[in-house]
């Protein structure tokens, strides 16, 4: 009966959060009068002694002056200029998680009750989360973060090694390696009470002791299930204990901060070597050389065993268990890693496409200023469309500049809505608005953005209402290279910024830029594990992601520059091509094998295909078809006039097709890197709700866009406006066929600057 009752309430949570309606007349009155769980729910920052009379001002100013639908409670540590004793932040008075404190929680669930707002229980104070203030690491220091650290020392033919380890923890074991042929031995029986005696043989010797440190980071080992439960007895479950009658309503949603380890790229845990020798049937000591140094031809799968692993256990650690805390408790889990949308995330939280597994509501972190990341943020609504879910999060705003306008502030929510969001928690309002440490303040106190707020929220929900639910259509696949960026990171890199570390030829982000802002196609990363898996089929030359909510069908596969991927996803995309599908490759064509020992397989698949040897490209385009008429594209370098070019030459019908706009950016720019760029882009997102075609149109430029649309099909097109709730009849549709008898709608595209609106269809005809 238990059970039977969980699966409701999630059925029931789900269709509240993703948007659905059951008739167009409630459609339209939503579009034109938003529920308030379309709204934006800003973080409130509780920098300061807190007091009902000022919660209830802030709460009331921030549903009725600023149009929010309820508020984040982000409790902060205090905070003193840097080198100074001067106080720039107050703590959160009373004290994190002491029963004054929830006393003051509940009076902002009491008031948030009253005026049918809701509150995000964010799960810890500051960021990252897993501290508890610093109670987890006093209690439990064994069960925080632990990271893997290496000694090594170097000794040449019959020479002594009598060396002392350093290194404090767990002694995984020590290694010797012929640095010439790489043949690695274990030689852990010359250690003894931490000194290491061992007479080299011939050759040129790297000694290396691998141990795992304890208690590196206050936080808690993300990795380790049972660790992570006890973190949640510390906090979410004391919010349980008292606040369990206001989950479902007041409380819907859960958050989590910045869980990843990217400020420890050595991150380990007690389970990663057994894992490792149970997949690969390998001993994972004398693997481990391979994290530091290449070690010949086992370098690659040793690495992306290894990294796959802490994945994967980043994953089914903290991320699953508190999902699965969010659900029994009638909740929806969101969050983020650190570097969601960097070009590596491989030495941050591991593999961005996997992490979001068992969250409810995938988050991206789009802050330090507008335009930073901006490549990469689809590759969060890529994994909300792998995973089934219709609800796609952004905190959004933080580390802007303090000067930011309202322009500014539409700009970036009608990019990151053109990406697949459609939940906004801006960052954010501070109960001290003197103190603000991280601008800007969005709140009713900004002079720069208190005025536009509520015109912003409203425009914002009106949004929302129709960007949630249903499903994205998107006819481009592009391959996720997690493969060749686990194969490039390795621990000798000494890069502070772990995020920009990858193989020099990465193009996937420049890819992703061109074909948003450029091309204007959508498109959608697909991981190669799951590309590999049932959940993809082939028919008729196109593929398909089956899910019951975010089905998506493909004409066409991209594969960006990678050196390494695996057989069996070479294999489907082989399969794809032999019955008729589309594949470009850019850049480089793989040529070594995620497993171990099947190199030639991957060439001999990309030859079959390409009818090129990847380690002899060539500088100028490739085009093959075989019988099927199958074409594989290898393209040396990606830039919109090749790439459009290919894709018009397969004959590829656009689902949407934006008449070429000269002029509007002032030049071409690509983001392979993460430069602030604020320059902005017409953009555009295809869904489908309810029966209803849905298209986003927004210029995030600043200039006027005068243009024609033509979608693919014959809908009765409406013009519904955000900023009003109006809907009127769009003027000035034309209906053509192409030579093989399909349909199209056409219309024009006006647009202000920094304007948006959508185009709502239903279909004519079969």
């Amino acid at each position: 009966m238990r059970k039977n009752s969980l699966i409701i309430a999630s059925i029931f949570w789900v269709c509240l959060v993703s948007g659905t309606f059951s008739t167009e007349k409630e459609m339209r009155k939503s579009f034109r009068d938003p529920d308030n769980r379309y709204r934006p729910i800003p973080f409130l920052h509780l920098n300061g002694n807190i007091t009902k009379a000022g919660l209830t001002q802030q709460l009331n100013e921030a549903k009725q002056l600023s149009g929010f639908g309820g508020v984040g409670i982000l409790p902060v540590t205090e905070k003193k200029q840097w080198g100074a004793s001067k106080l720039i932040c107050p703590g959160t008075t009373p004290e994190y998680l002491s029963e004054a404190y929830f006393a003051r929680y509940r009076d902002i669930l009491e008031i948030s009750g009253q005026q049918k707002t809701e509150v995000i229980l964010y799960d810890d104070i500051d960021f990252p989360s897993g501290s508890a203030n610093g109670k987890f690491r006093q209690l439990h220091p064994d069960m925080t973060i632990k990271q893997l650290s290496m000694q090594e020392f170097e000794v040449r033919n019959g020479e002594k090694l009598h060396q002392t380890i350093s290194l404090k923890g767990k002694n995984l074991g020590t290694v010797a390696m012929n640095t010439q042929t790489f043949q690695i031995t274990d030689i852990s029986n010359h250690v003894k009470d931490s000194t290491i005696n061992w007479i080299a043989p011939e050759g040129s010797w790297k000694v290396m002791t691998f141990v795992m440190e304890y208690n590196i980071t206050p936080m808690v080992d993300y990795m380790d299930p049972k660790a992570v439960d006890i973190f949640i007895g510390m906090t979410y479950d004391q919010y349980a204990k008292r606040f369990s009658s206001y989950f479902g309503h007041t409380i819907n949603y859960t958050f989590f901060d910045d869980v990843g380890f990217y400020q420890n790229p050595h991150a380990w845990t007690e389970s990663i070597t057994g894992l490792y020798e149970k997949r690969t049937g390998q001993k994972a000591l004398l693997a481990l050389p391979a994290l530091w140094y290449n070690i010949g031809d086992n370098t690659n799968p040793i690495r992306i065993a290894f990294f796959n692993i802490r994945a994967d256990l980043m994953r089914d650690g903290y991320v699953r268990r508190v999902a699965e805390w969010s659900d029994k408790h009638h909740l929806q889990s969101m969050g983020h890693p650190p570097g969601n949308y960097e070009p590596s995330g491989v030495g941050a939280h591991g593999d961005v496409l996997k992490y979001y597994k068992y969250t409810q509501i995938p988050l991206m972190d789009a802050i330090h200023g507008y335009g930073y990341g901006r490549p990469g943020y689809k590759l969060v609504s890529s994994a909300a469309d792998l995973y089934n879910r219709s609800t796609v999060a952004a905190e959004i705003y933080g580390n802007y500049d303090r000067n930011m306008d309202s322009t500014q502030m539409f700009q970036s929510a009608m990019e990151v809505f053109a990406r697949g969001v459609n939940f906004l928690v801006p960052h954010g309002m501070w109960y001290d608005t003197t103190k603000v440490v991280i601008p800007p303040l969005i709140s009713y106190y900004s002079k720069l953005l208190g005025p536009a707020l509520h015109g912003y929220s409203d425009w914002a929900a009106r949004s929302m209402t129709l960007l949630r639910g249903g499903r994205r259509v998107s006819e481009i696949a592009v391959l996720w290279p997690i493969n060749s960026l686990e194969a490039w990171f390795g621990f000798d890199k000494r890069k502070a910024w772990v995020f920009d570390d990858v193989p020099p030829e990465t193009d996937y982000r420049t890819i992703s830029d061109l074909l948003t802002r450029e091309i204007r196609r959508d498109f959608t990363f697909v991981h190669p594990e799951y590309l590999a898996s049932n959940l993809y089929s082939i028919e008729a030359r196109k593929l398909i992601m089956n899910n019951s909510q975010t089905r998506q069908v493909y004409n066409v596969l991209i594969l960006p520059s990678l050196s390494v991927e695996s057989v069996a996803t070479l294999q489907k995309i082989k399969d794809f091509y032999d019955k008729g599908g589309k594949i470009i490759a850019t850049g480089i064509l793989p040529s070594k094998s995620a497993e171990f020992g099947k190199d030639k397989e991957v060439v001999a698949m990309v030859k079959s295909m390409f009818k090129i040897d990847p380690s002899n490209l060539p500088v100028i385009p490739v085009r093959e078809v075989n019988k099927n008429e199958g074409v594989a594209v290898f393209l040396p370098m990606a830039d919109k006039v090749s790439l459009e070019a290919i894709l018009s030459d397969m004959e590829l019908t656009p689902d949407v097709r934006i008449k070429e706009i000269p002029g509007l950016y002032n030049g071409v720019i690509h983001e392979a890197n993460n430069r602030r760029n604020t320059m902005g882009m017409l953009s555009y997102i295809h869904k489908e709700l309810n029966n209803k075609q849905i298209y986003f149109f927004a210029n995030s430029t600043k200039k006027t866009v005068n243009t024609r649309v033509t979608l693919s099909g014959k809908l009765k097109i409406e013009r519904w406006n955000p900023y009003t709730g109006n809907t009127t009849d769009w003027e000035n549709v034309t209906y053509t066929k192409d030579l093989a008898d399909h349909d199209f709608t056409s219309f024009p595209l006006q647009l202000g600057e920094v304007k948006s609106v959508f185009a709502v269809g239903d279909k004519i005809g079969n």
